[in-house]
């Protein structure tokens, strides 16, 4: 009794709690807008620009290469007639020629001194192949000291880009190079007292797994924010990473590139006129007269740059900052809310580090199978939560005798509609949870429905479902557990790659097949099989506890092939060889962006084992209480319908699938509460989407589509969506609105996938254009619809 009392303080506790952290994360969240200004080209074909004030003038560092200036010369010819050079941005005058014979510069001001860092050719050396660094410096930009060398390349290694700041207490140089012992480009971090003598500081390196150029380095806040080039297929943008010690780094959301590209600027200097641009390199940014001044070029990264400029309406430190502003309740993964173990917990960075890919992969394809892509179409489906947990407080870890499951009013047709109420288009039922009892009347073991009371041990539960589900016409899943506490056989809770093995699992493995088999011939076509990760045997990680060799695939594999054999038109979420990823958050959370496609890179990001790549698109799941198994007085925990939205827009707007949990009584009924919130909720999407202004099929992605409205509308949301049958090619997209004569965005994004919902922001217009940039623009764009309020 006083153990009853205090769960249920617990419960209450934990739902305020519940409630307290849904309502700040969606009063938190905003529509995150790139604040930079692009305010045109230049007309030059520079690349390396540093903009910077001195006296209060604003100059600009120009790395000039001389066969710009040649007519049909090519790029390195005249490289030793390269020069770093002075310019006053106001009369466009040049002021001085600070080096001859370098390139790649960048100034520092300091104490009224302006210092200038590039890579000197030298002398008998072939273009590009810099091993010295020289500084020089000034205090009047036309008299400029002796250039010093000051710091010279390692063994098989060059010099490229370099970035200099004031730290913390000493100065900071960047230099870009192309160590053999990374992927190129690499960035190194060195720091100095004095800006003459540098040591290298430990550990302090960028990009080591990726390729990274164009550097700039600012300190702002006590963080060193460094901006770097991202190679993104189909083309190069500008991206922030920032870092408290230089060592540990922290990206922005791929969503948040810093500048990229406009694919539908053409005539770009000294190339053909018809190549578009594919490129945004090489920002530098200084502050002056009360906003944050941006040089960069555009072009296409082979012969020349198209030199840019754009503004910021505040300080570096704040536009810097804005990059990771509200990223707690938006790209990271929300942190388990509930009070059970096990959950199914990532795998740290030795694991991904020594879990090597292996060399045939399970799927290479980049377009989903036909049962993929019929599962993705159905985008929305119900989980059903239903066993002796049920009648135990919602303790799926110990095992009830099997006479506390009677279910007296159990009624499947009712779980079926109040699916449908919502949505539903598929429905999942734990057939088997972690407790190990079977809800159909297996032969394997008496932990069954054949020993409970309910219908004197003569009912079926799945067969009622599976009839169910059919009788309305929505497709029937089956979720089954590996992990089985009644036979003694799990895995431990141990994040991925560290798990072991807890029983005899060669006994269990036969009882476990042969209780697939039977759900899977029993009871006719079964479109969706669900194997829970957690406390898993038979996952790719786990380890025999005395050995600590891992078990492999085999079991996994099997049971995979089993699944093919017997219900070829089924989609498997799981397992070793999954068709469906889980998202990462029991919440009704997808990251975002989202990509459908996994890589060897990847893997151990997105849930899944080394040896899946491939095609393997993301599901979310939400508990609709705070427990996933009815308990009593646990009504008040019900999530709200706001919420439930909320978690729709981040799943299933984000591209992911989504599977909303309900949960019958110990008389077998969803009660009447949990009936009508969900009813709500079906009828708040409804009303969410009921006013259509605009829906175009087939548009075309290689030029901008202008939209023009019957009348003025207040825009609430836009839906897009790519026809994924042909893959997954949207990498970003910009929705803008005509207003007081000029263009201004409304909504912005990178994926798209099988399905983008985004809140735009609330401006009255008749006319829209919508950008897309893909990686196969001529792939039109599947759907376009936009809402109003």
């Amino acid at each position: 009794m006083v153990y009853s009392k205090w769960l249920a303080v617990f419960r209450r506790i934990n739902c305020i709690v519940l409630w307290l952290c849904c309502f700040v994360s969606s009063y938190a969240q905003e529509v995150w807008q790139n604040p930079i200004v692009k305010q045109g080209r230049l007309g030059s074909p520079l690349v390396e620009t540093s903009p910077f004030v001195f006296n209060d003038r604003l100059y600009l560092m120009e790395s000039n290469q001389r066969f710009w200036d040649v007519k049909g010369a090519n790029p390195g010819d005249y490289f030793h007639e390269d020069e770093i050079r002075i310019r006053d941005v106001e009369t466009g005058k040049l002021i001085s020629v600070a080096l001859k014979n370098h390139g790649f510069g960048t100034v520092l001001v300091h104490d009224n001194r302006v210092y200038i860092f590039a890579g000197s050719y030298g002398e008998g050396k072939p273009w590009r192949q810099m091993t010295e660094i020289t500084m020089t410096s000034s205090t009047d930009l036309r008299n400029w000291s002796k250039p010093v060398t000051v710091l010279k390349a390692n063994a098989k290694e060059f010099f490229f880009n370099t970035a200099v700041c004031r730290g913390k207490d000493k100065f900071i140089l960047l230099y870009e190079t192309n160590d053999p012992t990374w992927k190129p480009f690499t960035f190194r971090y060195v720091e100095s007292t004095d800006l003459l003598n540098w040591k290298e500081i430990p550990g302090a390196i960028y990009g080591k797994e990726k390729y990274v150029g164009g550097p700039a380095l600012y300190y702002e806040g006590g963080w060193y924010y460094t901006l770097y080039l991202e190679n993104i297929k189909i083309g190069y943008e500008t991206r922030i990473a920032r870092s408290k010690d230089l060592i540990n780094w922290e990206d922005a959301p791929a969503s948040r590139p810093f500048v990229t590209f406009d694919p539908y600027i053409r005539n770009i200097p000294l190339i053909d006129p018809g190549i578009p641009e594919s490129n945004a390199s090489d920002v530098e940014l200084c502050y002056y007269k009360g906003q944050t001044i941006l040089y960069f070029t555009g072009s296409d990264q082979t012969t020349a740059g198209d030199l840019q400029w754009a503004t910021y309406d505040g300080t570096p430190g704040a536009l810097l900052a804005h990059f990771f502003t509200n990223l707690g309740s938006v790209e990271k993964t929300p942190v388990h809310q509930g009070n059970w173990n096990p959950v199914l917990i990532a795998p740290d960075k030795s694991v991904k580090e020594n879990s090597n890919p292996a060399s045939k992969h399970f799927r290479h394809t980049n377009k989903p199978t036909p049962q993929q892509l019929e599962f993705q179409q159905r985008q929305l489906g119900a989980f059903i939560h239903f066993g002796p947990a049920t009648y135990t407080g919602s303790d799926f870890m110990t095992v009830p005798a099997a006479a506390v499951f009677n279910p007296t009013k159990l009624d499947a047709e009712q779980w079926v509609k109040t699916a449908a109420s919502f949505g539903a288009k598929h429905v999942v039922l734990t057939a088997k949870h972690h407790n190990g009892f079977c809800l159909w009347p297996t032969k394997t073991t008496d932990y069954s429905v054949k020993n409970a009371p309910w219908k004197n041990g003569a009912g079926d539960v799945v067969a009622e479902f599976v009839a169910a589900c059919r009788k309305y016409g929505v497709k029937p899943g089956l979720y089954v557990s590996g992990g089985d506490k009644n036979e003694q056989c799990t895995s431990t809770p141990d994040p991925m790659g560290k798990r072991k093995l807890v029983g005899d699992i060669n006994s269990y493995f036969t009882k476990f097949i042969e209780q697939l088999r039977e759900l899977l011939t029993n009871y006719g076509q079964i479109d969706y099989v669900w194997f829970d990760g957690a406390y898993d045997p038979f996952g790719w990680d786990v380890m025999e506890a005395t050995t600590m060799q891992r078990l492999g695939t085999g079991y996994g594999d099997a049971i995979r092939t089993m699944v093919n054999n017997l219900q070829p038109q089924a989609v498997v979420m799981g397992g070793t060889r999954p068709d469906v990823r889980w998202s990462g958050s029991e919440q009704g959370w997808a990251a975002y962006p989202l990509m459908n496609e996994v890589t060897p890179q990847n893997w151990a990001d997105n849930w899944v084992g080394p040896e899946n790549t491939g095609w393997l698109p993301a599901e979310a799941n939400i508990h609709t209480r705070d427990q996933w198994f009815w308990y009593p007085d646990s009504d008040k925990t019900l999530r709200s319908v706001d919420v439930l939205t909320k978690v729709y827009h981040e799943s299933i707007g984000r591209g992911a699938n989504l599977l909303i949990n309900m949960t019958p009584d110990t008389s077998g009924l969803i009660v009447p509460a949990e009936q009508q919130r969900l009813a709500d909720f079906g009828k708040k999407l409804k009303t969410t989407f009921a006013n259509e202004i605009v829906r175009l099929a087939a548009v075309d992605a290689e030029k901008e589509t202008i939209i023009k409205l019957k009348k003025k509308s207040k825009l609430g949301w836009l839906i897009l969506e790519e026809d994924i049958a042909r893959g997954q090619h949207v990498r970003s997209y910009t929705l803008e609105t005509w207003v007081a004569g000029k263009w201004k965005p409304v909504a912005t994004g990178s994926t798209i996938g099988r399905k983008r919902i985004q809140q735009i922001d609330a401006v009255e217009t008749d006319q829209l254009r919508l950008i897309i940039i893909s990686d196969k623009p001529e792939l039109p764009l599947q759907n376009v619809m936009i809402y109003s309020l």
